[in-house]
């Protein structure tokens, strides 16, 4: 054996519908590189990956149907001597998933002790349009002794990458002969061939009637700790405002977040003390289980709007419409509406989109307040005041 070969050969195939990414996986996961639109075909595709594991050097060879199934009539010798099968469906679409009965009726004949199934549900980036909940996949998974993966071969390489070094690790604890049949090498540090990449007060609208009509019971010896998000349009000031409340400053020109963060907030009522989670989200990643995760487990929810820009104002319904698509009842969540960049020194008090902004909150029985995260006003305040009122809550 010349160095340059493999200690092992592993052959991978993708099975599932047209259009769930099959390709688009192999792409990202071979090149990073994500393919948006894929051209039709009936021939099969075939990628090698190396990976390193356990000082081995594992040629992983990787087979798609690329168009075959539309045909339904895949070759047998395409199944001959896998060991990884992965069915793929998308979370968005229910037709999808339940073919996967098919696949796995096809390929069953491979899908002994020694090979490993995997059930992976891909396009996670559109979680809030999912079809097929997670549970529904992992009971799939669970039931035909595969392993469940959550992936996106658009905007998440790192949980792909995961996902497959999975795979192959149980393929190998599975068949623990392979490792003695092998024989390790001394790796190069700087063998680029052999590393595996992975990167990766003064609030408007009626509070009591408000708070009966919208609450259930709350046991608050249970409520330690209450989540807050901060939406709204890019350029709001949403970080600033979160900055304000944990570090108390302002930056002038405020990098947008591009990732998910949580801030902890001391506050004491003189009756426990709370741990709030402050959540500020990426809008680019709107769609995604993480966006969606926050929400759902939020009990304050706050919508910021740019009071020099109407624009923004007038996107406040686009959000509240997201949220009420991703809560089960929103009815169960302290909504507020807040105009921010209000500034001292630009004169604003009377603007119009101050107005406007109250007359939002009211149609969606939400409280409002215009604050300024630059002049510090008034900002700890709704903070403190939407606790009392979650609180409050009978």
């Amino acid at each position: 054996m010349t160095i340059n070969e493999p200690d092992l050969e592993i052959k991978m195939i993708l099975l599932g519908e047209t259009g769930v990414g099959k390709t688009s996986i192999i792409s990202r996961y071979i090149e990073n590189k994500f393919l948006k639109e894929i051209p039709s075909s009936t021939s099969m595709s075939y990628a090698q990956k190396v990976l390193i594991k356990n000082n081995l050097k594992i040629q992983l060879n990787i087979w798609d149907t690329v168009g075959q199934e539309k045909l339904r009539s895949l070759s047998k010798l395409f199944f001959n001597d896998s060991q990884i099968v992965i069915l793929v469906y998308s979370i968005d679409s229910e037709e999808s998933f339940k073919s996967l009965d098919y696949w796995l009726n096809q390929c069953k004949e491979i899908i002994g002790d020694e090979a490993v199934l995997g059930i992976a549900g891909n396009k996670s980036d559109l979680y809030i349009d999912q079809k097929v909940e997670d549970k529904l996949g992992i009971a799939y998974a669970e039931k035909n002794r595969g392993i469940f993966g959550l992936i996106s071969a658009k905007n998440n390489k790192v949980s792909l990458d995961e996902y497959i070094d999975k795979l192959v690790t149980e393929y190998l604890n599975k068949n623990p002969n392979l490792l003695k049949k092998t024989k390790k090498i001394k790796l190069s540090n700087n063998n680029d061939e052999n590393q595996q990449e992975i990167k990766a007060g003064c609030c408007s609208g009626n509070k009591n009637k408000r708070i009966v009509s919208k609450y259930s019971a709350i046991i608050k010896e249970e409520k330690s700790i209450i989540n807050v998000v901060f939406l709204g349009d890019n350029s709001v000031g949403k970080t600033s405002i979160i900055n304000r409340i944990n570090k108390n400053e302002f930056k002038e020109n405020e990098i947008h977040t591009d990732y998910l963060i949580n801030f902890n907030y001391k506050y004491n009522n003189n009756k426990m003390k709370l741990d709030i989670i402050i959540n500020d989200v990426d809008n680019n990643k709107k769609k995604t289980k993480d966006f969606v995760d926050i929400i759902k487990k939020s009990s304050i929810i706050f919508f910021v709007y740019d009071v020099k820009n109407k624009d923004s104002l007038d996107n406040i319904e686009y959000w509240i419409d997201v949220v009420t698509k991703i809560k089960d009842n929103i009815n169960k969540n302290l909504l507020y509406i807040l105009g921010n960049k209000n500034d001292k020194k630009d004169g604003l008090n009377n603007t119009p989109l101050i107005e406007e902004g109250k007359t939002i909150a009211n149609d969606n029985n939400a409280l409002f307040k215009a604050i300024s995260a630059k002049d510090d006003e008034g900002i700890i305040g709704i903070i403190e005041e939407s606790v009392e009122s979650y609180l409050a809550i009978p």
